[in-house]
This record gives C-alpha cells, structure tokens and sequence, in this order.
C-alpha cells in the first residue's frame, strides 16, 4: 500500500454558522456551533487514509483538556499516530465563522510556545520518512522557527531520497516569508496555494498569472480558487478545472482534501490531469458537512 507523511498542526476546530462570515458587527449572532478536529495537516492525513494510503502524521499535541479528544480523533481517522509528539501546554484552537455561502473567517491560537524535538525524536522521524512514498508539509508549520527547520530538514532528506515533496502553504506565511520558505520551494515538487495566497506571495492580481510565475520554481503549482476551480500550471503550460456544482455548507478543509486527493491518485499511479479531477472531487464532498475532515466517512479508498 502506498504511503504518505503529513507534517503540520493539528487542532480544535470551533465552528459557528452566521449570516454572513464576513460580517463587521461586533455581536455577531450563531445559528449552530460544531466543536471538532481539524487542522491542515491533521485534515490532509484524514482523507488520504479514507481514500486508501497509509497516512502518518506528525504533529504536536498539548496535553490540556482536548489532547486525548484530538489523538482519538487521529485514531479513529486511521492515521498513524508514531510521530505525535505531546507537549505540557495548550492546543491550537481555531474559532471559525461560516457564512451562509460556506465562506468561512478564522481567528486562531496556535498553541502555547514550542521546544525543539529531541533528538531520539528526529531520528525517529527520518527513519520514518524513508519508508514513505510522499512528503506532504502544511505550511502553518512554517510559522515557527523551531517546526519550520524541522519541516525543511525532512524536506531536504525526502529530496535526497528521491521523496515527492508537496506543500500547502497558510495565509500569514504568505503574506509575510521567512528564510524557510524559500529554502522549502526549492526542494518542493507540488505546491498548493489558494488564490489569495499565490497572488499575495508573488504580488500579482491575476491568479492565473501567479501560477505561471510560481511555475518557474516550482514544477508543479495548483491554486484553489473556490467556485471558480483549480488551475494548474507547469512546465507544459496553464490549464484550469471548473469546481463542481454542490451544496456547500463549509468550505473548511477543501484546500486540504482536494491536496490529499490529488497525492492519493499520484500514488496508485493516476496522471497528474487525472489526479487533479480526484482531488476536485474529494473536495467536494467535504464541503458537504461542517468541519475539516468531519466527512471523511462519505469518501471510499481508490483502487490502483
């Protein structure tokens, strides 16, 4: 069975369902409040095992009072748990306004201060690593310095070995780059920004320009751009898939789930077009239901 590596956060997903998500009020009123797992990471490893691949995950996780909620959730999802490291302090919790669109607004903690792994721990994980078909990176790690060194030396590692390395980056980190961030293109293979994030990293207006630009460093560049679709650029040229046409009732985690489908199909050996379609596919159904991976459920494994 094929195999991936997500690294990145995972977190306690608060959702709250509002009139609208971008509302400027300062008392704005919730119809329902959904508390759940989530995280990009923790989101992207849960759809790659429903659809098939052995999923790992490493991550940390706080020991307060949702630690054990959120591991069970990582079992239950059939992630393999290996390279959780708990720590004494807070989980990172996201507070999520949805709007009646499925458009969503965050306001997150990204959990109390980090220490560096041990070293029995780095070890572990590279020992890890060489026995994955994939490396998949979730750019929030890349926020902190001690997670972001840790995330590029696996990177590096996973190129050296002849790894696929992909990446999702955040918002802040797009909007802000640090000295990781470069070093991190250079040994990625696939990368999956969201309109806002490609265009505020390469200062363009145009997603579509962003991804051509994007594609003389990266080989493989999809940017999501919600109902509009996916577009795909690389060395052959600038193509684009239309979204689906669902009900979405929270679009949270789509970003993550069409990224996993897409690695998913990479690995039972699908083309990339091929692939693509998947991931717009699993996205789909996850922006069925409220929550980042709440619908892995409705998602059957692939068949090479």
């Amino acid at each position: 069975m094929p195999s991936v590596l997500a690294m990145g956060d995972t977190l306690v997903e608060v959702s709250m369902q509002v009139t609208d998500a971008w509302e400027d009020s300062p008392d704005m009123q919730a119809s329902s409040c959904v508390f759940g797992a989530g995280g990009s990471a923790a989101n992207f490893a849960a759809v790659t095992a429903a659809l098939g691949i052995n999923s790992g995950l490493a991550t940390d996780v706080g020991n307060d009072f949702f630690g054990s909620f959120l591991i069970d959730d990582l079992h239950r999802s059939g992630i393999s748990t290996r390279l959780v490291r708990e720590h004494s302090g807070d989980n990172s919790t996201c507070v999520i306004s949805v709007g009646a669109d499925g458009d969503r607004r965050f306001i997150s903690y990204r959990g109390a201060p980090r220490q560096a792994p041990p070293a029995e721990y780095q070890a572990q994980l590279m020992d890890d690593l060489a026995s994955r078909d994939w490396l998949h990176i979730s750019g929030f790690w890349l926020q902190s310095p001690i997670t972001a060194d840790l995330a590029l030396r696996s990177a590096t590692a996973a190129k050296r070995q002849g790894i696929p390395v992909s990446m999702d980056p955040s918002p802040q980190i797009m909007e802000s780059p640090n000295e990781f961030v470069d070093q991190l293109l250079d040994v990625t293979d696939v990368f999956f920004p969201n309109a806002y994030e490609a265009c505020t990293f390469t200062r363009k207006s145009d997603p579509e320009e962003a991804a051509g630009q994007l594609a003389g460093r990266v080989p493989t560049i999809v940017v999501t751009d919600g109902a509009n679709g996916v577009i795909w650029a690389s060395s052959d040229g600038i193509s684009t898939i239309d979204a689906l046409s669902v009900e979405v009732v929270d679009t949270t985690g789509a970003g993550d789930a069409l990224a996993a489908g897409f690695v998913a199909a990479r690995l039972l050996g699908e083309s990339a077009a091929d692939a693509l379609h998947m991931g717009v596919r699993t996205a789909a159904v996850i922006i069925k239901s409220v929550g980042g991976h709440s619908a892995v459920e409705r998602l059957s494994p692939l068949r090479p």
